[in-house]
């Protein structure tokens, strides 16, 4: 018996290998500074892979602003769903734990109609929160710990310290309050197959979009969006703060400054958040850099062939 089996080996045709069964519970995390292109890049991988983006830009999800934090437009999504962009109030206290508990709801209901989760945002902590199965608790938003928070969370959890984005008072206090309670964010990754694509790009060739946005997006669109929020009763305080451009904004309604000192206000400081978010995004492991979506799409390919040969 032996012997026949031996035989028959000898008649396989060489090099025969199972297909690869399709990834359980795939997603695609599409992250980079502001003004590299990642919208762009999501939605054409969206068309690619049958997918639904899932908003990770902490500005974008406040409900009331559209213009000023550049929401993905009609025109740019297409037919494709964007979800996670109103989740959130102007001037309200907000948390990376109400982010990953709000979106691991999302991800379950795009998987349920077949469909790939596209997450695509900048804000680096809601990323890496999300997908390295951060457990924030159940604790209410956390007050203010004033002076020392960071030394205080070092001292108390310094594992943790070591996870959280330590230059972010908001999240050093919620990081804080947990510790003091005796709680732990967890950092267990979740089981999904996941693949992080980031846009690669020049800091020249960045700093010129950024630039460009920013003449583009002082008009009379934004003068509109700042007028009628003003209207609405929203204070200049609080506008200010919501997101970089609506100070500017402001300071050039009200003739405080001209038009081309405003667009450079506004660029200096996209300019600077950029710089912070390209040396996060650069110390994420798991990134993959991409220089645009031919690139994107042979590495998805070569890591998940089944399921991109499936939607081509």
């Amino acid at each position: 018996l032996g012997n026949q089996r031996a035989a028959a080996a000898l008649c396989l045709p060489p090099a025969v290998t199972a297909p690869r069964p399709l990834p359980d519970r795939p997603l695609v995390a599409v992250v980079g500074p502001t003004a590299s292109g990642k919208t762009e890049l999501a939605v054409q991988l969206a068309h690619l892979l049958g997918g639904e983006l899932i908003n990770a830009d902490s500005r974008q999800a406040i409900a009331e602003l559209k213009v000023g934090v550049c929401k993905p437009t009609p025109d740019q999504l297409g037919d494709i769903t964007c979800h996670g962009l109103d989740w959130r109030g102007l001037g309200r206290p907000y948390s990376v734990a109400l982010f990953t508990r709000r979106t691991r709801v999302q991800l379950q209901e795009v998987w349920a109609r077949g469909k790939v989760p596209i997450v695509v945002g900048g804000t680096g902590m809601y990323i890496r929160a999300l997908l390295g199965g951060f457990d924030f608790g159940e604790l209410p938003p956390a007050a203010p710990a004033g002076g020392g928070a960071a030394a205080r969370l070092r001292d108390l959890a310094p594992e943790v310290a070591g996870r959280v984005d330590l230059r972010n008072p908001r999240r050093v206090e919620r990081a804080l309050a947990l510790a003091v309670a005796g709680k732990r964010p967890s950092g267990a990754p979740e089981p999904w197959a996941v693949i992080q694509l980031g846009l690669k790009i020049s800091r020249d060739q960045l700093r010129c979009r950024i630039a460009d946005r920013a003449r583009r997006l002082l008009g009379p669109e934004l003068a509109f969006e700042v007028q009628t929020l003003r209207r609405e009763g929203w204070s200049d305080a609080v506008l200010a703060e919501a997101a970089i451009g609506y100070r500017e904004a402001l300071a050039w309604l009200d003739g405080d400054i001209d038009k081309e000192e405003a667009v450079e206000r506004i660029t200096r400081r996209t300019w600077r958040y950029a710089r912070a978010q390209l040396t996060w995004w650069r110390a994420e492991p798991h990134v993959i850099w991409v220089d645009g979506f031919t690139e994107a799409q042979r590495d998805l390919a070569l890591r998940w062939p089944q399921l991109v040969a499936g939607r081509t």
